[in-house]
């Protein structure tokens, strides 16, 4: 605004001709559309002082610079300071990390943000220091500001709910179950931003939503989760701990476009079902979790490698990084679930894959390439699942 004025100033009083004042006339529309259009969509806060043109200088020109927000360059409004000393407005730095689905971290130093701007206490200290240098009608409007949009933010939440797709066991995928889960795929780590910045719940589905309008196919089963705490690291990699809230069915499913295979999924409340629902019996014999910790790091480092793969389209990529981890596995373990889980499914994956090189078209190659991969990619998840 201020540029856009002074050169109105200088066109003004350079010159009254015809062409002066209807530059001087698209220049002052201009800003006013821009001024519009911040406004309209919530991106860009701009306080009441901006808008006067007397002087040419707002209130958050005359702060003290500590006292100023370094993502709206206005005053710090319901201040938070992080570790690393750095402070913003709770809104802003909410936003901020909405926008670093890898991890949040302070805008300035890439420092982590180890607390939920939602609900951490404010800066006390700052917020004396601005009431008492803020007019209160700055504040108000600030405040009024602040409220329309996370009631925006909010709306957006109320949509279709992130879907993690794993195996697991009778036990856990239950109401009331306690679920513990560590992230480290990128698309489940949007996820856990995308949760826990939000309402706080997903969908857990054990396997990946069918087709929809495919005739015979019941609605499938979720179980909805409450998050109670999330860790997120510097690398990204979230750890999340929560209950099973309730036995859902999901409604529309549907993978998000740019989000690296990340399925969102809608409750279908008229189907939700009245008890538990039937799963297969796990494989006989068990294992202390301890001796299982060598095998799941490296099918995780194996699932690191091939689900990139598998995104970006090269499916049978994806299955042979999986297959040559699944058959290595099963001449290193002597532990009976690694065996029981996995011998099924390299079995399946290796005809999936003949059947593969066989097939005529390349859209019939691609679906058994696709489910070759799920096939090991399930039975990992099985092994997963006692630890």
């Amino acid at each position: 605004r201020k540029v856009f004025r002074e050169m109105a100033e200088q066109l003004e009083a350079a010159s009254s001709t015809p062409s002066i004042q209807e530059a001087t006339t698209s220049t002052t529309e201009a800003a006013s559309v821009t001024s519009s259009t911040q406004e309209a969509t919530g991106e860009l806060y701009v306080s009441e002082a901006g808008q006067e043109a007397d002087d040419g200088a707002g209130c958050a020109a005359s702060l003290d610079p500590d006292l100023l927000c370094s993502i709206c360059l206005d005053f710090l409004f319901e201040p938070l300071t992080l570790k690393c000393r750095h402070s913003f407005c709770r809104l802003c730095l909410l936003q901020a990390s909405r926008l670093a689905p890898d991890g949040g971290a302070c805008p300035q130093c890439r420092a982590e943000i180890s607390f939920d701007p939602k609900t951490h206490a404010l800066d006390q200290g700052l917020a004396a220091k601005i009431e008492e240098a803020v007019p209160p009608d700055e504040l108000e409007a600030r405040r009024a500001h602040t409220t329309a949009t996370l009631e925006k933010m909010a709306a957006a939440n109320s949509g279709p709910y992130p879907l993690f797709v794993m195996r697991g066991s009778e036990r856990g995928f239950a109401p009331g179950a306690t679920v513990s889960l560590h992230f480290f795929e990128p698309r489940y780590r949007l996820l856990a931003r995308r949760a826990w910045e939000g309402d706080r719940r997903f969908l857990w589905a054990q396997s990946e939503p069918t087709a929809p309008g495919e005739a015979g196919l019941q609605p499938q089963a979720a179980l909805l989760v409450v998050l109670e705490s999330a860790r997120f690291r510097a690398g990204g990699e979230a750890d999340v701990r929560g209950r099973g809230e309730a036995l859902v069915r999901l409604g529309r499913s549907y993978v998000e476009a740019g989000s690296g295979g990340l399925w969102l999924a809608t409750v279908d409340e008229s189907a939700r079902p009245s008890s538990a629902l039937p799963r297969a019996s796990p494989p006989p014999g068990s294992a202390d979790p301890s001796m299982l910790e060598g095998t799941a790091q490296r099918l995780r480092d194996a699932i690191a490698r091939g689900a990139p793969a598998y995104n970006r389209g090269q499916a049978r990529r994806c299955a042979d990084i999986y297959l040559r981890a699944a058959r290595e596995e099963l001449r290193v373990s002597g532990a009976r679930l690694v065996r029981d889980s996995l011998q099924e499914a390299v079995a399946s994956a290796e005809s999936l894959l003949r059947e593969a090189e066989e097939a005529d078209g390349g859209h019939a190659r691609e679906r058994k390439e696709k489910a070759a991969a799920w096939a090991l990619r399930h039975a990992f998840d099985h092994v997963f699942a006692p630890l």
